[in-house]
């Protein structure tokens, strides 16, 4: 797999575009803003986007979903439990950024989602695939992505921490259970998180305290 990193909105999440190498077929995870930016780099890069996978409902990783949705006619995964979530993402955007700069009203609403994901699904593209993993906590939907030695983690898990629980849909118990799941995965595992800098190892945060 080849992947490509682009730092998107306000709260600077990580996008990436998860290339199969052969066909050029790509997953692209958590398109947070700048679908303009988004979708060109994927046509300068002459990649084929197949599917828009959420790891999450949280407005800052999906609000380019419709324009690249629009802008190439493909399907879009999330888990099932952060549609509640993922539909006030418009309302979510305009309470929490800052109002300089932040889009402008009127916003569309986010499109339907065409796949609600499952623990231990597969997503295939070309000849690649990623693996599933659903890591409730930060969100009840959180997802994580995984093909050996690669698994991008969302908000679940950073380099410094973990994601926050002070929600009122938020758990920290099913947030330590995911953690422990995960950190059962080699510790030469290859992280790539949803905000700050990407990727590390497993192995760096073996004493991480959660």
């Amino acid at each position: 797999m080849e992947i490509i990193c682009l730092k998107v909105g306000q709260m600077g999440t990580n996008c990436y575009l998860v290339s199969d190498e052969e066909t050029g077929q790509t997953l692209i995870i958590d398109p947070g803003d700048e679908g303009d930016f988004i979708s060109t780099t994927i046509i300068e890069n002459k990649l084929t986007p197949v599917g828009i996978v959420l790891s999450h409902g949280h407005y800052d990783h999906c609000l380019a979903a419709l324009e690249l949705k629009l802008n190439f006619s493909i399907p879009i995964y999330l888990h099932q439990a952060d549609l509640f979530l993922y539909q006030k993402a418009h309302k979510s955007h305009s309470y929490w950024s800052d109002p300089v700069g932040a889009a402008p009203r009127g916003r569309p609403h986010n499109p339907p989602i065409d796949f609600f994901l499952e623990d231990r699904q597969i997503l295939s593209f070309g000849s690649s695939s990623l693996k599933v993993i659903h890591t409730p906590g930060h969100t009840p939907g959180s997802i994580c992505l995984y093909s050996a030695p690669i698994l991008f983690t969302g908000d679940t898990l950073f380099a410094n921490g973990v994601g926050r629980t002070d929600l009122s849909y938020s758990s920290s118990d099913d947030l330590q259970k995911s953690l422990k799941k995960l950190f059962t995965l080699p510790s030469n595992t290859l992280i790539y998180p949803g905000h700050e800098n990407t990727p590390f190892f497993l192995s760096d945060l073996k004493t991480l305290e959660y």
